[in-house]
C-alpha cells in the first residue's frame, strides 16, 4: 500500500487535507477526507463529497481524481514523454508520483507518508474498516422477507444488516434489491473492495465502511469469539482421520459417497465441523 497526503499549497504546505491510498495488487485507489475539512477548502470533485457529508470517496471517483492529475495514455509526444522520465511503458501510478499529483486546474500535490509515521485520524479509520462479510441467513426471514448478511471490521466490531436495510439510502433501486436476494447465495454481487473502505454491490453501488457501521444491528460478538469458535471446532483431514480411526483415503471416500459433509473442500484437504465428526455415525 502506498499512501500520500493531499495538500493544497494555496491554502497551506503542511494541512493535510485528505489522504490518497493505493493498493497495487489491486491497482485501486482510495481517498479519505480529513475531519474538519470543508467544502471551500476540499480540492475539485472531493467538494462533492464534503457537502454530503462523506468522509470516503468510492473507488471510481478516487479513480478519477488520480487520473486528472496523470498524463492521459493518447497525449501526443508520450512515447518521448515516458523516456524522459525514464518509463519503459505507460504506468499511471508511477507518472502520478513523478508528477507529485500537481495538475493545471488547481494547487494541490501529493506528499508521500510512510506506513508506520500515520495520521492518528487515519490511524483509527484504517482500524475500523471491513475485513469480511458473510450471508447469516441464505434465504428470505418469513419475519422480514429479507436476507441478512454478518459484517466483519477490523476493530472487532460485528454488525448484523438485512439486505434491505443495506440498499437502503445507498442508491440500489428496487431492481436491483431483487437481483440481490436472488443471488444471495452466491455473495456475488458484493465485494470488499481493497482495504476494507467498503463494499461493492451490483452496477457499481459502492457503501462505506463508516456507513455500514451505522446499519443494522451490533452483535455481542467479536471477531476473535469467532476465530476461537473456529480454533476449537474445525479440523482438517488428518485429524478426522485420528478420530475416526482410519485413513485419510477413508475420508475422502466417505466424502465422496455423501456420509461425510465438510464446510470447505481444499486441493488436497476437507476442513470438518469438529462436532459433525464425533455425532458421525459412518462405518469404516
Amino acid at each position: 500500500m502506498k499512501i500520500f497526503a493531499i495538500r493544497d499549497a494555496s491554502l497551506s504546505k503542511e494541512r493535510d487535507l485528505a489522504w490518497l491510498l493505493y493498493y497495487p495488487a489491486a491497482d485501486e485507489f482510495h481517498i479519505e477526507i480529513c475531519d474538519g475539512v470543508d467544502e471551500w477548502d476540499a480540492p475539485l470533485l472531493i467538494s462533492s463529497f464534503v457537502r454530503r457529508g462523506k468522509r470516503s470517496l468510492d473507488p471510481d471517483s478516487s479513480r478519477l481524481w488520480a487520473e486528472l492529475r496523470i498524463i492521459p495514455p493518447d497525449r501526443q509526444n508520450l512515447g518521448m514523454i515516458l523516456r524522459d522520465n525514464g518509463l519503459d511503458s505507460y504506468d499511471p501510478f508511477r507518472l502520478l508520483v513523478l508528477a507529485r499529483g500537481r495538475c493545471a486546474q488547481d494547487e494541490c500535490f501529493l506528499v508521500p507518508l510512510r506506513e508506520h509515521q500515520l495520521p492518528e485520524e487515519l490511524e483509527k479509520r484504517m482500524h475500523k474498516t471491513l475485513v469480511s462479510f458473510l450471508p447469516a441467513h441464505p434465504t428470505p426471514r418469513p419475519e422480514t422477507g429479507s436476507g441478512e448478511y454478518l459484517f466483519f471490521f477490523r476493530d472487532g466490531m460485528i454488525r448484523r444488516i438485512a439486505d434491505s436495510d443495506l440498499c437502503a439510502g445507498s442508491g440500489l433501486q428496487q431492481k436491483q434489491l431483487k437481483r440481490l436476494s436472488l443471488y444471495r447465495n452466491s455473495i456475488s454481487q458484493l465485494s470488499v473492495t481493497a482495504g476494507g473502505h467498503g463494499i461493492r454491490a451490483s452496477e457499481g453501488t459502492f457503501l462505506s465502511a463508516e456507513d455500514l457501521r451505522e446499519k443494522g444491528r451490533l452483535l455481542p460478538l467479536t471477531q476473535e469469539d469467532f476465530l476461537s469458535y473456529i480454533q476449537r471446532n474445525v479440523i482438517d483431514t488428518a485429524t478426522a482421520a485420528e478420530l475416526l480411526h482410519c485413513t485419510r483415503q477413508n475420508i475422502q471416500d466417505l466424502v465422496r459417497r455423501g456420509k461425510l459433509h465438510p464446510v470447505l473442500t481444499l486441493k488436497n484437504n476437507f476442513l470438518f465441523l469438529k462436532e459433525d465428526i464425533l455425532r458421525s455415525t459412518v462405518h469404516k
